[in-house]
This record gives structure tokens, sequence and C-alpha cells, in this order.
């Protein structure tokens, strides 16, 4: 804490102490020894509690941001609370090393208020939480500007690819300020900067193919507007760091989707019916070449119908037509007493089919 903190502090303490001695007539020799650290106590949770949330002569700089300060409208001085980190004292550029000691952590004396002051202003963004879900933020009036890496989310909208399918996009920014004083006041929206440079850059790089290309290499997409978005000229002039930009998603139309997914179904649906017919086709042909050893089709239909009457009457038929036990055998692969009836009659459907084949 500077200087002019501890002289506030000190008046502060004496003004109350006077008041409360005034008013307790205790103008003793022992008071000072009674009251002065408790005014001390008093005044430091005045400043605490009171002064120093409403930015006023003191401010509270949180871990991982800095602070502009202001005087008349130009910056005065930054302040920064990051462990293992602090400001060039020339161009407030974020360096490794360590700031001078402060008793209370974040709890910073800036200056006379108001010739001082501590600098706001308005910002929106839109995050993502660590469960991958998008966090929107409306316009936000900030005193601090952040100075970890963090996450920023945005959308391009009728993006066309080769095709001139429209798109959308969900692009993901990993970005970290290294210049808060450049990010502040070399620029009016730094992320609005860097989304607008990334939406023109992302228009540019899906004409280039198809959707059905881009689905499956999101990772070129975010590589491609990483290398041509200008990550040097952001840095140097802006003092914003682009670690990385990834693409979370990308959606054609809605009716585009359903079309494809209708045109998918019928493709399944075509298959689907394709497999079934070959496997009737050969089963059909395996029937035939089976029952050619046997030579009349017309008994071996009414053999099935016989045996469909019941169990009984199908174990009947079956051993008293030579030949049939062989040929169902050959057809069910299995013995003629495991037959089932079931089976019997979907034979004989497929024997008026193949029938009705052979007369055409």
């Amino acid at each position: 804490m500077k200087i002019g903190g501890v002289i506030i502090w000190i008046v502060i303490s004496l003004v109350l102490w006077w008041i409360v001695a005034f008013l307790l007539g205790l103008f003793g020799i022992a008071l000072p020894l009674l009251v002065v650290p408790l005014f001390f106590l008093l005044s430091f949770l005045i400043i605490y509690f009171y002064l120093a949330p409403r930015n006023l002569y003191f401010t509270f700089v949180r871990e991982g941001t800095a602070k502009a300060i202001v005087r008349g409208g130009e910056v005065a001085q930054m302040l920064i609370q990051w462990k293992g980190h602090t400001l060039d004292p020339e161009t407030w550029e974020v360096i490794e090393g360590r700031e001078p000691w402060h008793p209370f952590g974040g709890l910073r004396y800036y200056g006379l208020w108001p010739i001082y002051d501590v600098y706001i202003y308005d910002f929106k963004w839109t995050g993502v939480t660590e469960d991958g879900k998008v966090e929107s933020h409306p316009k936000e009036t900030l005193d601090y500007i952040l100075l970890k890496e963090d996450v920023y989310w945005a959308k391009v909208e009728k993006a066309e690819d080769k095709n001139k399918l429209p798109l959308t996009l969900e692009l993901l920014f990993t970005i970290q300020v290294v210049n808060p004083y450049k990010a502040l006041f070399n620029i009016e929206n730094w992320l609005e900067a860097v989304i607008n440079r990334a939406r023109a850059q992302t228009r540019n790089i899906i004409t280039q193919k198809s959707y059905e290309h881009w689905i499956q290499d999101l990772a070129s997409i975010g590589r491609e507007i990483t290398k041509k978005i200008g990550k040097e000229e952001f840095e140097e002039r802006y003092g914003i760091k682009i670690r990385k930009i990834e693409v979370k998603d990308i959606n054609p139309p809605e009716e585009y989707r359903k079309a494809t997914i209708a045109k998918y179904l019928a493709e399944r649906e075509k298959d689907k019916i394709i497999t079934e017919a070959e496997a009737e086709k050969a089963r059909i042909e395996r029937v035939y070449s089976t029952i050619q050893s046997f030579g009349d089709i017309g008994k071996l239909i009414r053999v099935c119908e016989a045996a469909e009457k019941s169990e009984l009457a199908a174990s009947l038929t079956i051993q008293a037509i030579p030949g049939i036990q062989e040929v169902l055998r050959g057809i069910f692969g299995k013995p003629p007493e495991a037959i089932t009836q079931e089976e019997i009659r979907e034979l004989k459907e497929l024997l008026k089919k193949i029938q009705r084949n052979l007369q055409k």
C-alpha cells in the first residue's frame, strides 16, 4: 500500500478518535492507549468494506486481473494481481516477475478520488463452461480486465461452401490478454475485433470445399482461421494473444438436414430390399435345386398342404411318399420330424412361387 493510503488511513482514524472522544468527554491521558488501536481497526474496516468495494481511494484487484487508473481521462497507472507476474513499467506488458509486497493482497490504494479513478467500461462476451455449455454474458460494466487465458464462443452464420450450401459454424477462441493497456485503449472492443476478423476468414475458407468434406475435417478449419486471422497484428497492436481457434460444430440448414436424413433412410431401405431379395433368390435357388430330384412340384405342394392340417397328417404323409424325407432334409437341413408346421407353410408358398415362375 502506498504512502498516500497510509496517510488517509491515519486521518480517518484521528477524525474518528476525536469525534468519539468528544462525545464521551474522555480526554484523559490513557485515552489514546485504548482508543487509537480501536480506531485503526475501525478505519481498516471502513476501507475494506466500504471504500475499496466502491473504488473510492482504494480498490480490490482480483487474482489474474489488472485495473487501469485514470487521471482526468488519461491513464496514470496499471494495477496487477497475478502470482508470478508483473507489468513492464514502460510498456505495461505482462511479464514474469514479482510485484512489490502488498500486505493486504489485492487491496490497493490508487490515489485521491475523484482526481484519480478506476477506469470502467462496458463489455459483453459468450464463454464456455467447464462442462462444455455455451454461457452468454450480456453487456456488463467492468472495472478490470482478465489476464488469464479464457475460452470465448462465437457463431458464424450463412457461410457458403463450394456448392453454395449455407452453413452455421460455432467457433471457440482461446485468448489471453498480454498487454492490458493496449487491449483497453488501442481498440474499441478487442474481442469484437477478433470475432469479426475470424468470421470473415471463416467465410473465405468454407467456400473452398464442400460441407461433406468439412464435416470430416473440422480441425483443419480452425487451423486455417488461426493462420490467416493475423495473430501477430493482434498481439503487437492490441495486446491480445490468440492461442487457438477451434470449430465446435458445423451445421447445414434444417431443410438440408431433413433431406439428408430422408435420403439416408431411403438408401437404407433400398439396401434392405436388395438384401432381402437376394436372400429370397438364394433360397429359391437352393429349394429348386433340391426339389429337382423329386421331380413333381405339384405333388410336393399337395404334401405340404396335407402336412399343414396336423402333426399326425404331416407324419403320415411324409412317411407315405418315397423320397419326400430326403427332399425336406435337404431344404431345411434337419430331420423331417423336427420341421414345424410354420416352416411347412412357408415352404408351400415358396413352391407355389417357383411353380408360377416355371409356368411363365
